[in-house]
């Protein structure tokens, strides 16, 4: 019988290394979440395949509880300075606005609205096991296609494993490869995952893939 931290590198290796997503299910359990970090910000998720920006999850309590709605489509981002209306330009948008106020033009049926949302405490964005396999699959697939991962370091007690992971890959956008960290702290339960906490370190992806710091606005 594998022990916990032999589990969480087969499914590394498997998942990310061989590209086979479909052993997921092999390791995570249905009942599956990875816990997001608190952090300021609006509160939705989007679901960006088919070359749109729709909204798929809000968290409770943020600033965008209430006036999005899952499956609006976002059609354009501004900010106190600037409007990003394409498909690639909303994904920068959102990154980069300054501020702490977002208006965003939402399609929803057949009417185009605009919603103005402020930046506001979260208490981290939980993934449920659908959304953070479909998550992954995209980014694998789309953003870099040729990901990699090692684990440079495990630390293993009873039902939970913490690893220190560095990921490798080319940008297919940018055209420019990156290396960046992320702690992995994972809970299992009879040889599957049942709950994590992941900490990439995105700031180091984002500049190496040309990404600028920009101060806020006064």
């Amino acid at each position: 019988m594998k022990s916990n931290a032999e589990i969480i590198r087969d499914v590394l290796e498997q998942v990310v290394n061989q590209k086979e997503i479909d052993a997921w299910d092999q390791y995570f359990s249905p009942d599956y979440i990875a816990r997001g970090a608190p952090f300021i910000g609006m509160g939705f998720s989007r679901d960006t395949s088919g070359n749109k920006h729709v909204i798929s999850a809000i968290t409770p309590g943020s600033p965008a509880e209430g006036k999005l709605q899952v499956g609006d489509e976002l059609v354009w981002v501004e900010d106190e300075r600037q409007r990003w209306a394409t498909y690639e330009d909303i994904s920068q948008g959102l990154q980069i606005y300054r501020g702490s106020r977002l208006k965003l033009g939402v399609r929803r049926g057949k009417e185009t609205l605009e919603v103005e949302l402020i930046r506001g405490l979260i208490r981290g964005f939980d993934t449920d096991n659908n959304q953070a396999k479909s998550e992954m699959r995209e980014f694998m697939t789309n953003e870099i296609p040729d990901l990699r991962v090692d684990i440079t370091l495990t630390l293993a007690d009873r039902d939970m494993v913490a690893c220190v992971m560095e990921y490798r890959g080319t940008h297919a956008t940018y055209k420019r490869e990156a290396i960046w960290r992320e702690i992995w702290v994972v809970r299992l339960s009879e040889g599957k995952i049942v709950e994590s906490w992941p900490l990439p370190d995105v700031d180091a992806y984002l500049r190496q893939l040309g990404y600028q710091s920009i101060p806020p606005s006064a």
